[in-house]
């Protein structure tokens, strides 16, 4: 896992897998949000896919929270 961002009020971790794709996961900070397809916890949310670099991992993960907020 690499250092954390912080966007709207979510830290979006990275990871690289060995096959050398990236995949990201949300932290929800504060209140709690409704369990979905994609929760692992509560608080914790896998981001739909994987990715061949950690920018498209980071872009894929903020248009995910974009779409969560209601397509902001």
């Amino acid at each position: 896992m690499n250092e954390a961002p912080i966007y709207k009020q979510h830290r979006i971790h990275t990871t690289r897998l060995q096959s050398d794709l990236w995949l990201s996961t949300l932290v929800r900070l504060g209140e709690r949000q409704p369990m979905t397809k994609d929760s692992l916890t509560p608080a914790v949310t896998r981001v739909p896919g994987e990715y061949p670099s950690e920018a498209e991992a980071l872009q894929a993960a903020t248009q995910y929270i974009a779409q969560l907020d209601g397509g902001e």
